[in-house]
């Protein structure tokens, strides 16, 4: 038996949110505020996906993917954040072609550029140390 759940969800930016006079009040005499306040600014947020696909050949040939998805965060003009995720993953083990384990590759880039002259990156990334344990 195959149990198949939908959903719709919708979303929109906090600046593009109109709250007309049937809103105004409701019936406990609340008044809502003009503008909805949020943790985090969505005009400053932002995402990228990438996937990446490596074929070799030789002794034992094969091919590999990487799915990496990227949140971009601007906290001012001056300080931003990049948060990342990959997945290395063997793209055979699809057709029973090898180990289906893939390896979670996090990463984060916090970027301080108070100027043009001065910019201090710190980040951490970690990467796959070759195809050993994808392909035996």
């Amino acid at each position: 038996m195959v149990l198949v759940l939908t959903g719709v969800a919708s979303a929109q930016f906090s600046d593009q949110v109109s709250l007309d006079n049937s809103t105004r009040v409701n019936s406990m005499g609340v008044i809502p505020v003009d503008r909805p306040s949020s943790l985090l600014d969505l005009s400053r947020l932002s995402w990228s996906h990438s996937y990446s696909l490596s074929y070799f050949s030789g002794v034992q040939s094969g091919s590999v993917g990487l799915l990496n998805t990227t949140m971009y965060y601007e906290f001012s003009p001056k300080l931003s954040m990049a948060l990342n995720l990959g997945v290395f993953h063997n793209t055979g083990a699809i057709w029973g072609d090898g180990k289906n384990n893939a390896t979670l590759l996090p990463g984060f880039l916090l970027d301080y550029h108070p100027s043009e002259k001065f910019r201090l990156s710190i980040g951490i990334q970690t990467f796959h140390g070759g195809n050993y344990p994808l392909t035996r």
